[in-house]
C-alpha cells in the first residue's frame, strides 16, 4: 500500500515534467554533445531561463486577448484561447532554441529564427500594453462603448430627413395646374377648373384646409395648400425625432455614467450590448476597445492611465531583449560552436581507441 501511494507524487511529477517540455525549452537542448563543460552547462542554464521567461511573459500578455476574442464562444472559449496562447509560447521557446544553436549546418536556418524570434517578441511586447487594459479596465471599456453608441444615435437622429415624396408630388401638380391656368384667358372655363384644382375656388381662399385634409382626407383638398400642409408634417416628424432624441440625450449626459444613461433610456439597446452587470457580452468589442483606449492614451500622454500596463510593457520589452541577446550571444560563444563540432568527437574516439 505505501508503494502504491508514493508510487502516485512519483507519476505526477513525470506528467508535470512532460507538460513543461513539451512547452518550454531545456537547458540541454542549447548546446551539442561533442564539448560540454560547466561552463556550457552554466551558459545554456542562464539563455534559457531568459528565453521561458520572455515567452511565459508573452503567453500571459497574449492570453486575455485570446480569451476575450473567444468569448462570444461561452466557456468553451477557453480551450482554443489556452491552446494559442501554448502554441505562441512553444513557437517562441522553438525560435529561441534555433537562435541558441547556430551552427555550421544550420546558419541559415537560425538566421530566419532570429527574425522571427524578434518580430514575435516585438508584437507581444506590443501585445503587452493592451492586456492589461482589457483584463483590469472592463468598466471603462462598457462606458467607452456607451459613449459610443450615444454618439452613434444622435448622428443617426442628425441624418433623418423628412419623407418629401408625398410634398413633391404635390407641388408638382400644383405647379402643373397653375401653368395650364395661365395658358388660359381669363374667364376661360378652363382656366378656371386648373385653377380650382390648384387652389380651390376663390372663396376658399382663407379656409381651414387642415381641418378638411384631417375630416375628408387629401382628396378633397387642392394640390397647393396640400403641398403647404404636407410639407408641415413631413418637417414636425422629423423635427419631433429630433426633439425626442434632444430629451434622451439630456437624461443621458445628466446620469451617473453614459452606461446607465443608456440603460434608463434605451433599455432594448443596452440589452443588445451589455449583460446585467453592466459588461460587454462582445469579447471581440471589448479587444477593439482596449486597443482604443490604450492607443488614445499613448497619443495624448495619459501616462497615469496606462500605469500598469507601462509596467508590463516594460518588463516584456526588457525580458524580450534580453532573451534575445542571450540566444544570439550564446550562439557565437566559442565553446557552444564546439560542442557541435563533430570532429572533437571523432578525435576523441579516435584517442580512445588509440589508447
Amino acid at each position: 500500500m505505501l508503494e502504491s501511494n508514493t508510487k502516485l507524487p512519483s507519476e505526477k511529477k513525470n506528467l508535470l515534467k512532460k507538460c513543461k517540455d513539451l512547452i518550454f525549452t531545456d537547458h540541454s537542448e542549447l548546446y551539442g554533445r561533442n564539448y560540454v563543460t560547466e561552463e556550457v552547462e552554466e551558459a545554456s542554464k542562464i539563455t534559457v531561463i531568459a528565453i521561458n521567461v520572455s515567452s511565459g511573459i508573452d503567453g500571459v500578455s497574449i492570453f486575455p486577448l485570446l480569451l476575450y476574442s473567444f468569448k462570444d464562444m461561452g466557456p468553451i472559449g477557453i480551450l482554443p484561447a489556452l491552446l494559442l496562447a501554448l502554441a505562441q509560447t512553444k513557437f517562441t521557446n522553438a525560435m529561441g532554441r534555433a537562435v541558441a544553436t547556430r551552427k555550421p549546418g544550420n546558419r541559415v536556418w537560425s538566421t530566419l529564427a532570429t527574425v522571427s524570434m524578434l518580430a514575435m517578441n516585438i508584437i507581444m511586447s506590443l501585445t503587452s500594453l493592451v492586456a492589461p487594459e482589457l483584463s483590469l479596465n472592463q468598466t471603462h471599456l462598457a462606458e467607452l462603448k456607451a459613449e459610443e453608441l450615444a454618439n452613434e444615435q444622435e448622428i443617426k437622429v442628425n441624418r433623418v430627413q423628412p419623407d418629401l415624396r408625398a410634398v413633391n408630388d404635390a407641388e408638382g401638380k400644383c405647379k402643373e395646374f397653375q401653368e395650364k391656368a395661365a395658358a388660359y384667358p381669363e374667364g376661360s372655363p378652363a382656366r378656371n377648373d386648373y385653377f380650382i384644382k390648384a387652389n380651390g375656388l376663390y372663396q376658399e381662399k382663407n379656409r381651414d384646409w387642415r381641418s378638411v385634409l384631417v375630416e375628408d382626407g387629401q382628396a378633397k383638398v387642392p394640390f397647393c395648400p396640400l403641398a403647404k400642409l404636407l410639407r408641415e408634417d413631413a418637417l414636425k416628424v422629423s423635427q419631433a425625432a429630433k426633439a425626442d432624441w434632444e430629451s434622451k440625450k439630456a437624461q443621458i449626459v445628466q446620469s451617473a455614467s453614459y452606461i446607465v444613461g443608456i440603460k434608463q433610456v434605451m433599455p432594448a439597446l443596452y440589452e443588445q450590448h451589455f449583460d446585467s452587470s453592466g459588461q460587454l457580452i462582445s469579447g471581440t468589442e471589448a479587444t477593439r476597445l482596449a486597443i482604443q483606449s490604450t492607443t488614445t492614451k499613448l497619443m495624448t500622454g495619459n501616462w497615469n492611465g496606462l500605469g500598469f500596463s507601462l509596467l508590463f510593457f516594460a518588463t516584456s520589452v526588457i525580458t524580450s531583449a534580453g532573451a534575445c541577446t542571450l540566444a544570439i550571444a550564446h550562439s557565437f560563444r566559442e565553446d557552444i560552436q564546439m560542442s557541435f563540432d563533430e570532429s572533437l568527437q571523432i578525435k576523441l574516439d579516435e584517442f580512445l581507441e588509440d589508447n
